[in-house]
């Protein structure tokens, strides 16, 4: 009975934290508009990624040989990947207009990816490629070009919003007005 009384303790501890820390919400050009972020603004705001994305690029050779009555299929490459897991920070390293930005996720040249809110309707910025081919986008990330995962056009940024509300009230209690 104890141990069920600290259980549902603990549970009602977390479930207060978790009221109070920041919800992440979508990054869209609605929130963007709504505030009047500014390009230093947005640079200063910590971005967060939806989904998982892996980008890869690489080489398959294929070759076969007969030798000594069997068939040897040889497969031979090298597959390099840069994997960018859900909810990873990345900051907005650069505006380039008033729908898409350059997000970077590491330091180093040219290693950002754009997002943008160009081609959906709901606003939200999504990930950018050069373009995309059977759901995967081919897209550059440092001084190479790389292939993102299937499902990778659905990754958006998002950012944690947190509302503060400080009013300050000055009440006074009236007695009424007698004849």
């Amino acid at each position: 009975m104890k141990s069920m009384t600290n259980y549902v303790w603990l549970l009602l501890l977390f479930l207060t934290f978790q009221a109070c820390a920041p919800a992440r919400v979508p990054f869209t050009q609605q929130l963007r508009e709504k505030y009047e972020l500014k390009p230093e603004e947005l640079k200063s705001i910590q971005f967060y990624t939806s989904n998982d994305l892996i980008l890869r690029r690489g080489e398959n050779k294929s070759s076969k040989e007969t030798e000594g009555g069997e068939l040897t299929l040889l497969k031979d490459g090298k597959i390099e990947e840069v994997i960018i897991k859900a909810g990873t920070p990345c900051l907005i390293e650069e505006v380039v207009d008033g729908n898409r930005v350059k997000v970077s996720f590491e330091d180093g040249v040219n290693k950002y990816l754009v997002f943008g809110s160009i081609n959906n309707r709901d606003g939200y910025y999504t990930l950018l490629a050069i373009e995309w081919i059977s759901g995967k986008g081919k897209m550059n990330y440092g001084d190479q070009t790389y292939m993102s995962n299937s499902g990778s056009k659905d990754l958006f940024l998002t950012l944690r919003v947190k509302s503060l509300q400080k009013f300050k009230t000055d009440q006074k209690v009236v007695k009424g007005k007698k004849i």
